[in-house]
């Protein structure tokens, strides 16, 4: 990848594509409830939900704390976001984690301020499939660039059962692992829960950074000894849970404004 070429925002050449309409640099406020638990100083981890609990999601109502972030007593982070989104569907979504991840002029759709680039590390482009890729991002999360791996997984490699996702016009789950695409190393989760609502659907994000959830890849003795020493030297600060859940809410809302006659321009599907 020629770096000089990467930039934020579009520039002559991205206008010329069939959705370059969907580019709306103004980024919404973002939600009231979102600031509340970006403003909430005393934060109980007990109302956060733990990675290995994460099949909780598919239980009826809402958790203690569905926006706030919490240092787990792992020494890890755990931010939630949850995003109102009318007439938007479940399958919307799944239909744009595999569409966007080939062109970074799609990617910018989501966050025209923070998104720079993407591509899949396997090289192709253009099919719908995300599980079992890995999407290679550069983004601005707060002041920082990141450089990011996000492998993508079956929502049953943490536990969800198949009749569970089976559904995708009820309920979607967008789960990877997260990682350093410059580094050898992962340092978190995602899990996205999309579930209809009665005006459309919502979603309701879920992240695990630093702590146990820090691990080179490599699966050697070697490997497992420096990931022990990582996940106890290695300090994450709040700044970076306050940055990531910011983050979430504005391109989370941003995109769903646009999301419905996107999908329907590119699919032809109605909505």
């Amino acid at each position: 990848m020629n770096h000089q070429l990467l930039y934020i925002g579009y520039r002559q050449e991205d206008f010329n594509t069939s959705y370059a309409k969907f580019f709306r640099e103004e980024i919404a406020p973002i939600p009231i409830q979102v600031l509340k638990g970006l403003k909430q100083k005393e934060k109980n981890s007990d109302f956060f939900l733990r990675l290995e609990n994460v099949t909780d999601l598919h239980t009826n109502g809402y958790h203690e704390v569905e926006n706030g972030y919490a240092f787990l007593p792992d020494g890890s982070l755990q931010v939630s976001v949850l995003t109102d989104m009318p007439d938007v569907t479940p399958q919307m979504w799944d239909w744009w984690f595999g569409w966007h991840g080939s062109h970074a002029n799609r990617y910018k759709l989501w966050h025209p301020k923070a998104h720079q680039s993407v591509r899949w590390k396997d090289g192709r482009e253009d099919l719908a499939e995300y599980v079992g890729r890995t999407s290679l991002i550069e983004e601005y999360i707060g002041n920082k660039l990141e450089k990011a791996a996000i492998r993508f997984v079956s929502p049953t490699e943490l536990g969800f059962y198949e009749n569970e996702i089976a559904d995708k016009s009820k309920t979607v789950y967008i789960c990877a692992r997260t990682g350093y695409s410059n580094f050898p190393i992962d340092f978190g989760w995602l899990v996205h829960q999309v579930r209809t609502t009665e005006n459309g659907s919502e979603m309701r994000s879920r992240f695990w950074m630093g702590g146990k959830h820090i691990a080179f890849r490599t699966e050697n003795s070697i490997g497992k000894v420096g990931s022990k020493i990582l996940q106890k030297v290695v300090k994450l600060p709040e700044q970076q849970a306050i940055d990531l859940m910011r983050h979430c809410s504005e391109e989370m809302n941003h995109l769903a404004k646009i999301l419905p006659e996107l999908y329907h321009q590119q699919t032809q599907t109605k909505f």
